[in-house]
């Protein structure tokens, strides 16, 4: 599909005095100028929508009744696809709240039923601009890059700012927070995924000199999203299909349901759904198989 400024769609030419290049142009070339760009997302829970306040049935490996409580999560590293197969990055734009530094927190859960934690705003898009080309797919990354994924939350700005979005005992970010409560476990269910197995401070999450044994930044590779028509669908039901979402593993020192432990078998259905692998010695999917574009 190619982006114009008489088509339809909603990538608008930029009113800009001098352009935005593609970093592709031969020297001498005129810069290809900048579209903004609109990617919707839409949570679900199987072929129902997602929100706060419903009751949803059928979950899981045991077909249980699951009442949310929260549903978020950041992107990073967004690109389109081009007609060429280029990966074309989106330069999120900031807005204060939602879009920072190139990282964007999606959020599904108001502060209807039980969902408690967050704010009553949703945000369900992300929003950007690219150099003005035809594109046929979308590339992105779930959770925060390294560089932010340790900083102070008491101090850091807007999307970053959340507690409740921040794991002290790891000192980084829940890139996903999906919680919920079951008829099996009403004290409720928690899928929360972040790095893991990081080198202390300060030789590692403060600096940024060494890294995370276990990063989790799943990728997402959408190649048949078409900008300015398709809309990408991030479905519960199919992140949690094949877990007990009523039993929680007798495995010691555990969290209910899975917080990225290694050592939690209850991670392992819902990591190999998003395309990871608990552990170095067992292959992770091909690829993640919740997130899909229509």
């Amino acid at each position: 599909m190619a982006f114009s400024p008489s088509h339809r769609f909603a990538l608008v030419p930029l009113l800009v005095l001098g352009a935005v290049g593609c970093g592709d142009d031969e020297p001498g070339t005129p810069a290809k100028p900048s579209v903004a760009v609109t990617i919707p997302f839409e949570a679900r829970v199987g072929g129902e929508p997602f929100a706060c306040g419903q009751r949803y049935t059928g979950l899981g490996t045991t077909k249980t009744a699951y009442e949310p409580q929260d549903f978020r999560l950041y992107v990073h590293d967004v690109r389109l696809v081009s007609d060429t197969g280029q990966e074309v990055p989106v330069d999120l734009t900031p807005d204060g709240r939602w879009q920072a530094e190139g990282v964007a927190l999606l959020d599904f859960a108001d502060k209807k039923g039980l969902c408690s934690n967050g704010t009553a705003e949703t945000f369900t898009q992300l929003v950007g601009t690219v150099p003005e080309g035809t594109y046929r797919g979308l590339r992105f990354r779930l959770g925060v890059p390294f560089a932010l994924n340790h900083q102070d939350v008491s101090t850091a700005p807007a999307p970053f700012n959340d507690p409740i979005l921040f794991w002290g005992w790891r000192t980084g970010y829940l890139f996903v927070r999906i919680d919920g409560r079951t008829t099996g476990l009403p004290g409720g269910y928690f899928m929360h995924l972040g790095s893991t197995d990081c080198a202390p401070p300060p030789a590692g999450q403060t600096s940024g000199t060494a890294g995370c044994d276990f990063p989790n930044r799943p990728e997402v590779s959408l190649e048949t999203f078409t900008p300015g028509q398709g809309k990408v669908v991030v479905d519960l039901a199919a992140l949690l299909a094949d877990a007990n979402l009523d039993l929680n593993a007798e495995v010691p020192n555990t969290s209910l349901g899975c917080m990225s432990q290694k050592e939690d078998p209850d991670c392992t259905p819902v990591f190999h759904r998003m395309g990871l692998s608990l552990d170095k010695q067992t292959p992770a999917p091909a690829a993640q198989s919740f997130i899909r574009a229509e």
